[in-house]
Formats: C-alpha cells, structure tokens, sequence
C-alpha cells in the first residue's frame, strides 16, 4: 500500500470506530455511514489492486475517496453545539470579520467567491503541476488526503453549523455567491467543519508547489489566501476554521516533506 492508501484505511476505520461509539447518532445515520466506510474500503482495495502510478491511482480513486470521505463523516453529525458557536462567533467579532467584508468592493467580493470555488479545479491543476516539479503523485495525494480526513475526522467532537447558517443576513451579494450557494446545496454536508478542509487544501496545494518556478509559486499562495478570504468573509467558516486549517495543512506538509 501507499502511503495515501494507509492514511484512507486508518481514516475509515477511525470512522467506522467512531459511528459504533454511543453517541446518540440515530441508527439510519449509522447505517448509513457504515454503508459509506464499507464503499470506502471497497473502493480502497481496488485501488490497491491497480498500478500504483496508473491513471486511476493518480487522477480518479483518490479525489473520490476524498468526497466519500466527506460525505460519510459528515454523516456522523448529531446536533450542533451552540456554546462552541458562540465562541466562534465571538472570535469573529473581534476580529471586525463581519465589517470587512461589507466594505470590500464588488470586483473583490467576485473574486473571492469565485476563489472558494476553484479549490475544485485547482487539485487537479496542482497535481498536474507537481508532479512535473518532481513531487510524485504519492505525496501529493498523501498530503491532500491526510490534510482532509483530519479535518473530517474532528467533526464528530466539533459540531457546529456555519455562520451563513446561524447569522441573519448574508455579508455580500454576487454572481458568484449564488453560483457556490447551489454548489453546496448539491454536494455539502451542511454542517461546518473545524479545521476548514478549505483552506487547508488550499494552503496544502501551495505547499506541495513550492518547487515550481517563482511566479507560479506566488499564484498559488495568493490564490490559497483568497480561498481562506472567501470562506471567511463569504461566512461559509469561522475564522477559527481557517486558521487551523492552515496548521493542519503545515503539519501534515512538513511530515510529508
């Protein structure tokens, strides 16, 4: 097994720990997510059946494991915890996040939109990148993964909804904005997740460039920065969630390096 494909095993097995444990998890959620850990493995023992550096090992099973990995935690979502909510909230205050993001100017708000959603696109566009700086597809997706399955894997512990779920009005109206809206009402768990997989991976995709020529370098942590703008200000996060994010992304980074 690679080293992507050992981190995939220990996270649903840890999944498929924590839905057995007395949680008050209702028991269509858990069967439901035992469904999920058992695709997951199904769909693990494949991969490791094909070429390690083959085209589905490289460009399709990981990305799926990753939204399964997703979707299946987020099952595991039982009721959120409003006093953790408040000292989210109550972080953001301080920091002025709302006020911020009233003043940016329209082309700023689409930008930073349009920012959030492009961690979509840019995974395959770094990997694309990476691999022709000398970082194998091993370590890309080793990184990537781990970066996210630690942030899924907090969500049983951490249950929150995200601030556009909880606050009365929207910080900005754009294009973009309605664009994401219905992206995640199409893919999202609808739960927030602490640390944000958003701008880990975001953080974590610049990282893993860092090889690549100078000017392409500086776009990718420009664009990891958006991302994290977007997924504050835009209020689909926490500040908090960032920013731990972006530990998270550091540290699997540097034990992968």
């Amino acid at each position: 097994m690679t080293s992507w494909q050992t981190g995939t095993a220990l996270f649903f097995g840890y999944v498929a720990v924590v839905t057995l444990l007395p949680r008050g998890l209702h028991r269509r959620r858990r069967t439901q997510t035992l469904a999920g850990t058992a695709l997951g493995a199904a769909v693990l023992v494949f991969s490791v059946l094909l070429p390690d550096d083959g085209f589905a090992n490289r460009w399709l099973l990981p990305p799926s494991l990753l939204l399964l990995g997703y979707w299946t935690s987020g099952l595991l979502f039982v009721a959120p915890m409003p006093r953790l909510e408040r000292a989210l909230a109550g972080i953001d205050r301080a920091l002025a996040i709302q006020t911020m993001a009233a003043r940016c100017p329209r082309a700023v708000v689409e930008l930073l939109e349009f920012a959030y959603a492009g961690v979509y696109v840019m995974v395959p566009v770094a990997l694309f990148i990476a691999t022709r700086s000398g970082v194998s597809a091993n370590r890309f997706w080793t990184t990537i993964l781990v970066t996210d399955y630690i942030c899924f894997a907090m969500l049983p512990w951490l249950q929150t909804r995200p601030p556009r779920a909880v606050e009365a009005s929207v910080p900005w109206r754009s294009a973009w904005r309605r664009v994401n809206e219905r992206l995640l009402a199409a893919s999202s768990v609808q739960v927030n997740t602490f640390p944000s997989g958003h701008a880990a991976e975001g953080l974590a995709l610049a990282l893993l460039l860092l090889d690549a020529p100078a000017a392409l370098v500086v776009c990718m942590f420009v664009n990891a920065a958006a991302i994290s703008a977007g997924a504050v200000l835009g209020r689909y996060h926490y500040a908090a969630d960032a920013l731990a994010g972006w530990l998270v992304a550091l540290l699997v980074w540097g034990i992968t390096r």
